[in-house]
């Protein structure tokens, strides 16, 4: 991306005017770009050019400065005692069209820093007329965009890095790639000796991402639904930092960070595994079933001891049945009437646990809903966060016996 470049450059170019351009026109952007890129280099003469065009496009005084510059740096590279009287002429121009005062004061010491150097030049380079400032003339297509490795290939030619490249006037075809980014084409009319800045922005490829895991799990993506697995195709997600999170009820979601790059394609696995909840859950109702297995088991012990017990007594239905009743029948007779009541209360124990556990089954099965990862703040929040996600958090058992009964008490927090 531009960052360095224009970072460099800042200082010794009038940059502020370069937002602005980049809002009211393209094309003086273009050029401001190919000259800053110029200017980078050192190739001071064709920064000129390019400068000088895009103020013919906006008329924004701080390309005046920016020539300027480049003509005192030009002195550096060939000692032409005439770039120092081009920059002190470009100088006073940008003194008398910028009124902002935002670069008077650097543009007027550069004045007299060039005069001094001037002035300490022989008499003879002082009296000698000026050789005239040679600024080259080819026909040069220029491309520049927001990705500093890109290339361009010209009328189907091998591609090139972004820099001006000499073409024959008249309509030419371009191709701007880069990695990532969806290759675009353009046709452009280059001028003959002229320099034709073309500015492209590329259109960013959005990552592919394919997810595997179970069937019927569904796929966030920084919190956004994005999807039921299976999927039939990959997702596309913008690049970046991204928070995939796959879930799915009665197992533990899968969540991870991943950085995408622009038109990366990346293949994640999921192995989602039973929660303690639903765990539990099953254990709970496994126990339910066992209870009620028992307690069906006592209830059928019950009649059993009763029907034993009729058994004995119905001969003396119609009698005094303890007057006449032997010893020997009134033990048998009260001893299954005892294993009747034990079986009573036992199967009442048995049927309120099966249904506590049965119950307590239920609401962990009930509010075992998959917990989504939080996405993360713009700010930094060191305050302990609240899980707003539902589940079972707390839970506590408790046994409970009284006379007759038995059980187990279930308390939670969700």
């Amino acid at each position: 991306m531009k960052t360095t470049r224009i970072l460099l450059l800042s200082s010794v170019l009038l940059f502020a005017a370069s937002p602005a351009m980049a809002d009211d026109d393209a094309q003086s952007r273009a050029y401001f770009e190919t000259g800053a890129k110029a200017y980078e280099k050192g190739d001071y003469l064709n920064a000129i050019r390019a400068f000088d065009q895009a103020y013919t496009l906006t008329k924004r005084p701080g390309l005046i400065f920016s020539i300027a510059q480049s003509y005192k740096r030009q002195y550096a590279v060939d000692s032409n005692p005439a770039n120092l009287r081009k920059a002190t002429e470009y100088y006073r121009r940008f003194l008398a069209e910028d009124k902002s005062g935002k670069r008077r004061g650097e543009a007027t010491n550069s004045i007299m820093e060039v005069e001094a150097i001037l002035g300490r030049l022989p008499v003879e380079q002082q009296t000698a007329p000026a050789q005239p400032v040679e600024v080259p003339q080819p026909t040069q297509l220029s491309v520049t965009t927001q990705v500093d490795d890109a290339t361009v290939s010209i009328d189907g030619g091998p591609p090139h890095v972004l820099e001006p490249i000499e073409v024959k006037p008249g309509k030419v075809k371009i191709v701007l790639k880069a990695e990532g980014y969806f290759p675009e084409e353009r046709e452009v009319f280059a001028r003959e000796k002229q320099l034709t800045a073309i500015d492209v922005q590329l259109r960013p490829m959005p990552a592919k991402v394919s997810i595997k895991g179970r069937a019927g799990a569904t796929i966030t993506i920084d919190g956004v639904p994005r999807g039921v697995l299976p999927i039939s195709a990959p997702i596309e997600v913008d690049a970046g930092q991204r928070m995939i999170a796959v879930s799915q009820s009665g197992f533990n979601t899968f969540a991870k960070e991943y950085n995408f790059n622009f038109g990366q394609s990346t293949s994640i696995n999921t192995d989602l595994s039973r929660t303690r909840q639903r765990i539990l859950s099953g254990v709970m109702f496994g126990a339910g079933i066992t209870f009620a297995g028992f307690g069906v088991l006592s209830t059928l012990s019950a009649v059993s001891e009763f029907g034993e017990a009729a058994l004995i007594g119905l001969p003396y239905a119609d009698k005094e049945v303890q007057a006449t009743i032997s010893a020997d029948d009134l033990d048998r007779y009260n001893q299954h009437r005892e294993n009747q009541s034990n079986a009573t209360v036992a199967s009442t124990v048995f049927y309120n646990l099966a249904v506590g556990s049965a119950a307590i089954g239920f609401l962990l099965y009930y509010f075992d809903e998959p917990k989504l990862p939080q996405v993360k703040p713009k700010k930094d929040d060191s305050g302990p966060k609240k899980d707003s996600t539902p589940g079972m958090q707390d839970m506590m058992f408790t046994p409970v016996m009284g006379p007759g009964y038995g059980g187990v008490g279930f308390s939670a927090k969700f």
